[in-house]
């Protein structure tokens, strides 16, 4: 005989995403067991719990969440309480891999409506492997060579026989990336060019490691001056090899913040 029931239902859920690489297809999610969260000012009742899949956001306010149900809980006590009048709470703070296969990064979320929110993760050079396809590697730095760390590295690649594939990188404290070119199709026997053309965009700034608030950044190509830095430009990428990706006739990708 069940005398009571003792339902909780969590705050929020966290699922840390492996953002690095190719994009789209399904999600790669990021054990949270393996990850340190600091958060800034959180409220006095928030527990995080660590599963596999994410980190799920433990509170007692509102009282909803923590029911105790005398004798066996229906299907309707175990229904989440409805959270559309429920005051939003911030939280922000900072997630950081002890692996450090994945990069430290900032985050800021409103809770507090039993939500999911995703957020991403990058992978530092250590944790980025080459593969057949090849790959991309450098580093991020102003014109007078101070490093750019936390910058964002975005490249469309156009292989004239496929569709257009995305692929993202992060650069590290010390601006340093590698990108891999994973699922970048190889080139074949009566390919029309040896190379793939491809854009690059890049978001920087000069402070903050939060990538999804990174404003756009200007990147050096062809020209002198103010004239050299633009929004985007253009690179030929040869899938199956591992190439330093840099502004012409620089041994870095040089940027200028916007």
């Amino acid at each position: 005989m069940i005398v009571e029931t003792l339902v909780l239902h969590a705050s929020d859920f966290i699922e840390w995403v492996d953002a690095s690489g190719v994009q789209g297809g399904a999600r790669r999610p990021v054990p949270a067991q393996g990850l340190t969260i600091r958060l800034d000012n959180p409220p006095a009742d928030l527990e995080l719990i660590h599963k596999t899949a994410g980190t799920v956001l433990w509170r007692r306010i509102p009282a909803e969440l923590r029911r105790v149900i005398a004798g066996a809980a229906s299907p309707a006590d175990l229904a989440p309480p409805v959270a559309a009048d429920e005051p939003l709470y911030p939280l922000a703070g900072e997630v950081a891999d002890a692996a450090g296969h994945f990069l430290p990064r900032r985050f800021s979320l409103s809770a507090g409506r039993r939500a999911e929110h995703a957020l991403r993760l990058f992978r530092s050079p250590l944790g980025t492997r080459f593969g057949h396809a090849g790959g991309l590697y450098g580093r991020t730095e102003l014109e007078d060579g101070t490093p750019v760390p936390w910058a964002l590295l975005a490249l469309h690649v156009t292989p004239p026989l496929a569709t257009p594939f995305d692929f993202v990188a992060q650069s590290d404290a010390h601006g340093e990336f590698r990108l891999s070119l994973a699922r970048l199709p190889a080139l074949t026997k009566d390919a029309p060019a040896t190379t793939y053309p491809a854009v690059l965009t890049v978001r920087a700034a000069a402070s903050g490691t939060d990538p999804d608030a990174l404003p756009a950044a200007r990147v050096r190509g062809t020209g002198s001056g103010n004239a050299a830095f633009k929004t985007e430009i253009t690179v030929d990428i040869a899938p199956g090899r591992i190439a330093t990706l840099a502004s012409p006739g620089r041994n870095a990708l040089v940027l200028k913040f916007s």
